[in-house]
């Protein structure tokens, strides 16, 4: 039977209606396993700050030719993708939310070192070194084709995979399409659920798709400051470009609660404190590598790439292609009930879709998990108590 547990003051199961046989939850991995590790790509040694010229490594700045089949709508393109962690690690594919890139993937390498996974983040067309695509051409199934065949180029014969946001229609689509080649279970931060399945966004239907572009980006926008509830804005915020000035707002929010959080820098010893909300994943020590991605992915390419993460999502020119019954990998996912993008009965049709599906719902909790402290390692470390084996 599939699993809902609301995580909050309390934590209580709540069995979905759908009888199927639930994920088992992962055990704990051995203390000398868990324990901070030397991480020597990020810092100088384990604990260390970490250097900034991490970011000028080639290894974050890869690319490979990915190459279309006859009759395909997406055609052969540039792909740009960073790694992560040990070269020998257990693979990971991260597909990012709207707005990711592969440069995000930096923050979370302490992570994979820890839990000696190789954490792999390709970025969509129009997204950083990926090649621009018409948004038309773009469908969920034959940019699973893209993450394979990067696979197959890293000489990558199964993987497991993490996503965020809108990154989850395209782990589906790969799971549906090439169920050989995932290791579940999947891990699903705040995912995106179809507006067809779930009737939402219907307005959408009836506008021009470059309309619909600009509306979704507004909206992103107001959500994410009604769900920061910060302060004012600042001046140099402001932009004469409508795109600049959407992704500077969307970060400066980000940045905002990032400083609210850095009152203190206290070790998370559960993937979830049950008495507080959830603070900013990135810690002190920690923040000025963030600060210089962020200025660093907002110099690269993105906008053609929001577009098409927004068409995709709203299916406007081509449906996901696959249900959510026909996934067959196990699904762990997590939700907070406070999310403005995916409401109540959409995460609902998707845990009563999905035939095994284990769904933690986080009370209070916005869209953002992704950057919530404890989230991330919680589906990191489900991965590698499953693949990796102990020292």
């Amino acid at each position: 039977m599939n699993t809902i547990i609301v995580q909050g003051s309390q934590s209580t199961p709540i069995p979905s209606r759908r009888n199927k046989p639930s994920t088992p939850s992962p055990g704990r991995l051995p203390s000398r396993f868990a324990t901070s590790q030397s991480i020597p790509r990020t810092s100088g040694g384990g604990g260390g700050i970490p250097r900034l010229d991490v970011l000028r490594e080639s290894r974050l700045h890869q690319t490979f030719q990915y190459k279309s089949v006859s009759g395909a709508r997406l055609k052969s393109h540039c792909v740009g993708f960073a790694e992560y962690g040990p070269e020998g690690g257990h693979p990971v594919i991260v597909i990012g939310g709207y707005g990711c890139t592969r440069l995000v993937g930096i923050m979370f390498e302490e992570l994979a070192y820890k839990h000696r996974l190789r954490m792999i983040w390709p970025e969509r067309p129009g997204y950083g070194l990926s090649k621009e695509c018409n948004s038309q051409k773009m469908t969920a199934l034959e940019w699973g084709d893209v993450v394979v065949q990067l696979c197959d180029h890293l000489h990558i014969r199964q993987f497991s995979i993490i996503a965020q946001s809108v990154g989850t229609v395209f782990a589906l689509a790969i799971a549906h399409r090439y169920k050989k080649r995932v290791a579940g279970p999947i891990y699903l931060i705040s995912p995106w659920v179809s507006t067809q399945a779930a009737n939402t966004f219907k307005w959408t239907r009836r506008l021009p798709a470059p309309l619909v572009a600009k509306t979704i980006s507004l909206a992103l926008d107001v959500i994410w400051v009604f769900n920061k509830s910060s302060g004012e804005e600042d001046d140099s915020r402001r932009s004469n470009s409508s795109d600049k000035k959407s992704r500077n707002t969307m970060l400066a929010f980000e940045e905002d609660e990032l400083l609210a959080s850095l009152d203190d820098d206290v070790v998370l010893l559960t993937d979830f404190p049950p008495h507080r909300p959830l603070r900013h994943f990135v810690r002190p020590k920690h923040m000025s590598l963030y600060l210089a991605m962020n200025k660093r992915r907002m110099s690269e390419t993105y906008s053609q790439g929001q577009l098409c993460d927004v068409m995709v999502a709203l299916e406007k020119y081509h449906m996901f292609g696959f249900n959510y019954s026909d996934i067959k990998i196990p699904v762990s996912a997590v939700w907070g009930d406070k999310d403005g993008l995916i409401p109540q009965k959409a995460i609902e049709i998707l845990a009563n879709s999905l035939q095994d599906v284990r769904l933690k719902i986080l009370e209070s909790e916005g869209h953002d998990l992704v950057w919530k402290e404890g989230v991330m390692e919680w589906a990191i470390r489900g991965i590698a108590e499953k693949y990796t084996k102990p020292i």
